[in-house]
C-alpha cells in the first residue's frame, strides 16, 4: 500500500509539472512578486506548493548543510537573489553563474526570507 501511494504522489507531481511546462514561462523576479505581496510567506501564495515556469539567471551555487546543492537564482538583472533552487537530477547544479535557463519547479515553504524556495526543479 506505501508503494500505491508513493506512485500516486509520483504521478500528481509529474502531471503538475507537465501542466506547468504548458504555460509561457514567467520571469523570476515576477514570482518573487507574489510572494512580497503575501507578506514574505509562501503559504499565502497562489502558487504555493504548485508547479510555476519560469525564466531565470543563475546566480551563485552553493551547498547546503545538509549537502544538498543549491542554486541562487536571479532575473537577467544579475543583483538580486530572488530564489533558492534545488533539483534531484544534478542539471541545476551544473549550470554556471551567469548561465540564462528555464525551469518548472514547486513553491515550497518559505518564510520571512529574503528568497523564495523553490524544489523538484526541472530545468527545460
Amino acid at each position: 500500500m506505501r508503494f500505491h501511494g508513493t506512485l500516486l504522489l509520483c504521478l500528481a507531481t509529474l502531471s503538475s509539472a507537465a501542466l506547468a511546462a504548458d504555460k509561457p514561462a514567467i520571469s523570476l523576479s515576477k514570482l518573487y512578486q507574489s510572494y512580497e505581496e503575501a507578506g514574505h510567506s509562501a503559504l499565502s501564495m497562489p502558487e504555493y506548493d504548485q508547479a510555476v515556469r519560469f525564466t531565470a539567471v543563475v546566480l551563485e551555487q552553493s551547498t547546503s548543510m545538509a549537502d544538498t546543492s543549491l542554486t541562487s537564482a536571479t532575473d537577467a538583472d544579475g543583483e538580486v537573489e530572488y530564489a533558492r533552487l534545488t533539483s534531484e537530477d544534478g542539471k541545476l547544479a551544473a549550470l554556471p553563474p551567469g548561465t540564462a535557463f528555464t525551469a518548472t519547479c514547486t513553491v515550497g515553504f518559505t518564510s520571512g526570507t529574503e528568497y523564495l524556495n523553490l524544489t523538484d526543479c526541472v530545468i527545460e
